[in-house]
């Protein structure tokens, strides 16, 4: 019955505690001294989490992070009880087929210990049906384990083969056992041998499945303040491999006091506990510390510490340190040619997050990458995705040749790459979509993502689950693709999508506080109202959907240069290109408000979709007008601002 619990339940759901007379609902007991506690609305779990093959979830980065964990004498305390080994099946049998129910727990911990090396030879896993009766034991005695026995046997487990899956017969009974039983212990442990301890799970690859290691965060978050340096390493570390939780502030807060004492490839450890538990970095001066400490290693950093902290780096978006930020960049160039393709992938995704464009960079990269794209294990899809993320948001040309561009485009159509899209099925609509911004096109691949089943498989059924990137192609493909055939979004759900994915036009009697950004638009609305005269000759909507924000159209007579009431746009909903109507007497203009987040950082050059959007509202009719906010609010009176959007409608006549 005991075995049964354990097996099915996972043990958050399952409190094992010593006999309480008080009432408790839902109590199993299953011998005199252990009673279990069943929450009453836990479902089964019987999906598998882990691959066949153990081995796939031996992360290399999180390999390289155990590898720098600090080494003190906490390693003395798995006291690895010694034992006479068994040599022979015969004896092996023999002693797994005895009744261990009455054994001592003593006994039970050293018949594992005995019996680990045989299984070692001869691949036999604790899975393995003739350690039932060894288990039915542990399950009976399990509470009266010492913390040497428990932390021997934990040892011992990382020593066996190992098993296909989590929840593999026996395997899933012991570790789900001895996580409650770690779990209780912990209150009297100190924090060398908790950290022991926690480095065993994260050694049998259930640190993110147990609950031992996150209750151990949990704990250490009061004493945030008194952790030593590598202690604090430590638990960086297991955030990143629990993943359960953000990091603590407390803990943040002790790391701005140690930063400076750590070595680059500590910082590597602490930025994969921001990253993977999807935390920022809040306090400025550790962005600053991890900065300046990369440019002083730039010539030795390792890949994998580099491509951590450029991750968090991003995340973080530190636009306060944009001048080191570039610095830094500046400084890891010349190394560029030593670097991973990946670490070259994440030096160029960090320009996304502060919108900085480094144009020898982005070339030297890109040539990189064009001479290994054909090599899948150097060369992922996605990277593939990333890389024409970057690149086509800063709009780069390259200048070269093969085409990086083309290169990509060539790269996703090949049949080597079909297992990665579909392991990695966002990527490949993603990809489609930042080529789009190049007017580059696949029908063959856009057919396939756009299909409705494929899109339910993907995402989910209803309008909310379409990402922007499928909308968003959707939309391009009636402007750019007049002879596309293929698959594409039903007319209701082109409907329902957009209003997801648009946003509404602000004004000053809305509930929400007014953002800067709307203050822009609002400010742009009046100035164009003053220029026009009457908002009947203003028409503001959504005229290229795959936008979020809603573009200004006004009309001009050409023979008699008075701006007039727009018209034509009756016919058309939500979700639709708006093409303006024209007999050839009207000037149609589309007044476009882009804000900080539409240039690169300190110019007022536009990012790459600002750019394709411009393309498409001259394609369709309309003459592109560009206010950009850093002209914009620089000018002081409302008639420099009606100056300025004048003389930019006059240069598109």
């Amino acid at each position: 019955m005991l075995r049964h619990i354990f097996r099915y339940y996972k043990p958050k759901h399952i409190k094992c505690f010593k006999y309480n007379p008080t009432p408790t609902a839902n109590i199993l007991n299953v011998n005199s001294n252990l009673f279990f506690y069943c929450e009453s609305n836990v479902s089964l779990h019987t999906s598998t989490l882990y691959e066949s093959n153990r081995e796939v979830f031996v992360d290399h980065e999180n390999s390289f992070a155990y590898k720098i964990l600090p080494r003190d004498s906490s390693d003395n305390l798995v006291n690895k009880l010694s034992s006479k080994d068994v040599t022979s099946t015969e004896e092996f049998n023999e002693i797994l087929d005895r009744n261990w129910r009455d054994s001592t727990i003593s006994d039970i911990v050293n018949t594992f210990i005995r019996v680990k090396n045989f299984c070692k030879s001869n691949n036999i896993t604790v899975s393995d049906t003739r350690f039932d009766n060894l288990v039915d034991g542990l399950m009976d005695n399990c509470e009266h384990i010492t913390d040497d026995e428990l932390i021997s046997l934990l040892h011992c487990l990382t020593e066996f083969p190992f098993v296909e899956s989590y929840s593999a017969h026996n395997f899933h009974d012991i570790w789900s056992c001895l996580d409650d039983l770690c779990c209780w212990k912990l209150v009297d442990w100190d924090i060398e041998k908790s950290f022991t301890v926690a480095n065993i799970w994260y050694q049998l690859h259930l640190g993110k499945l147990c609950d031992y290691i996150n209750i151990l965060i949990d704990r250490c978050v009061k004493k945030a303040t008194v952790l030593t340096k590598d202690q604090l390493v430590n638990i960086y570390f297991y955030l990143n491999i629990c993943r359960k939780r953000p990091v603590d502030f407390e803990y943040e807060f002790a790391l701005e006091q140690l930063i400076n004492d750590m070595n680059i490839d500590e910082m590597a450890v602490i930025s994969m506990g921001y990253f993977k538990t999807k935390t920022k970095i809040k306090l400025l001066p550790i962005q600053e510390a991890i900065i300046n400490r990369v440019m002083q290693h730039a010539k030795d950093i390792q890949d994998i510490s580099l491509t951590a902290i450029l991750k968090i780096l991003r995340y973080s978006k530190p636009f306060k340190l944009v001048d080191k930020v570039e610095k830094m960049t500046e400084k890891l160039y010349p190394e560029i040619d030593r670097l991973s393709d990946l670490a070259c992938t994440h030096l160029a995704l960090l320009s996304t997050g502060v919108q900085t464009y480094n144009k020898m960079v982005f070339q030297k990269i890109s040539e990189k990458f064009v001479n290994n794209i054909t090599d899948p294990q150097k060369i992922r899809f996605k990277d593939i995705e990333r890389i024409l993320n970057v690149l086509t948001m800063f709009n780069f040309v390259p200048k070269t040749d093969p085409d990086i561009f083309k290169a990509c485009y060539d790269e996703i159509h090949k049949n080597e790459r079909i297992a990665e899209t579909v392991k990695y099925p966002r990527c490949l609509a993603c990809s489609l979509n930042y080529l789009s911004l190049r007017n580059m096109y696949s029908y063959e691949l856009t057919d396939k993502i756009m299909d409705q089943e494929y899109i339910i498989s993907v995402y989910g059924k209803g309008a909310k689950a379409v990402p922007r990137e499928i909308f968003s192609l959707d939309r391009c493909i009636d402007i750019d693709c007049p002879d596309y055939t293929g698959n594409r979004l039903s007319p209701d759900l082109k409907y329902k999508a957009a209003k997801w994915l648009t946003e509404f036009t602000p004004s000053y009697d809305q509930w929400k506080k007014l953002s800067a950004m709307d203050k822009l638009i609002l400010d742009t609305i009046d100035t164009v109202r003053s220029i026009v005269g009457d908002d009947r000759f203003m028409f503001i909507h959504h005229i290229l959907p795959h936008f979020s924000r809603a573009d200004i159209v006004v009309c001009k007579n050409k023979k008699t240069g008075e701006f007039v009431e727009p018209v034509g746009f009756h016919n058309y909903i939500l979700g639709d290109v708006m093409y303006p109507f024209n007999d050839g007497s009207l000037e149609w203009f589309a007044v476009v408000v882009l804000g900080w987040n539409n240039t690169i950082k300190d110019t007022n050059l536009c990012l790459g979709h600002s750019l394709m959007k411009e393309r498409q509202l001259r394609k369709i009719g309309y003459n592109p007008v560009l206010v950009i906010w850093s002209e914009f609010q620089g000018l002081q009176s409302q008639e420099q601002r009606k100056q300025y959007i004048s003389n930019k409608m006059m240069l598109k006549e």
